[in-house]
């Protein structure tokens, strides 16, 4: 692997790059172009470009933005980048609303989690008035599927739901990996369900079909990246 302070290549076309608490992926296409997979919080867009001079690229090499769904730490910069780069960007018809604006910022559902997770949903609450993100109209819209023939990426788009409705995860056949947004968190021994949620039932429905696939690696956004051995099968994040 090729290593950086910002970030990190983890086979021939896929790095990952580090948004301080939340990570975006990068796909490099067969004819150059580059896919971002996320673009984290708000005013993450300089940390990006950064890591694309370290690898010899730059933000008009960015094709195509993918967003795994629509919390403000995968959208927070799209609307910026999308404008540098002039890269089409997609999410799952089910995130529209909230990153076009018409529904307001999405945040985590909190209702059986206890005051500790009200007290850390005020305080998610508190930023977003410090880093309001920019809302902006998606060009394609993201669903169960082999990746459009134009990106050039051997990749298919699961629907993968149970963090959000909206969520999506992205398979490459060709290293056996799926990079999972939210549905799964990295820590140094093991993979564990996400903190948040919004039906439990279809995040496990969605855990184990990535399971299914018998990936070498799954790429988390929060964490350390695992094998497929490594999903826990409780559910104790803590």
């Amino acid at each position: 692997m090729e290593n950086s302070i910002i970030g990190q290549k983890i086979n021939q076309s896929l790095h990952e790059i580090y948004l301080g608490r939340v990570k975006a992926f990068l796909l490099e296409a067969s004819d150059g172009s580059l896919v971002l997979l996320d673009t984290g919080m708000p005013n993450s867009q300089a940390t990006i470009i950064k890591y694309l001079n370290t690898i010899g690229k730059s933000v008009s090499d960015i094709k195509y933005i993918l967003l795994t769904h629509s919390h403000i730490d995968h959208f927070g910069s799209a609307s910026e980048l999308k404008k540098l780069s002039n890269a089409m960007v997609g999410i799952n018809e089910k995130g529209i609303k909230y990153v076009d604006g018409s529904s307001g910022i999405k945040l985590p559902v909190v209702d059986k989690k206890g005051l500790g997770m009200r007290f850390l949903l005020s305080l998610m609450k508190l930023t977003l008035h410090i880093r309001k993100p920019k809302f902006f109209k998606p060009d394609m819209v993201l669903k169960e599927g082999v990746f459009p023939e134009q990106i050039h990426i051997n990749a298919k788009i699961l629907e993968t739901p149970g963090h959000t409705e909206d969520s999506i995860s992205i398979y490459l056949p060709d290293s056996k990996t799926v990079i999972v947004g939210d549905l799964l968190f990295g820590k140094p021994d093991k993979l564990v369900l996400p903190t948040f949620y919004d039906d439990y039932i279809a995040l496990l429905n969605s855990i184990k079909r990535i399971k299914d696939l018998e990936p070498d690696l799954i790429c988390v956004s929060h964490g350390k990246n695992h094998n497929v051995s490594d999903i826990s099968e409780s559910n104790n994040t803590n």
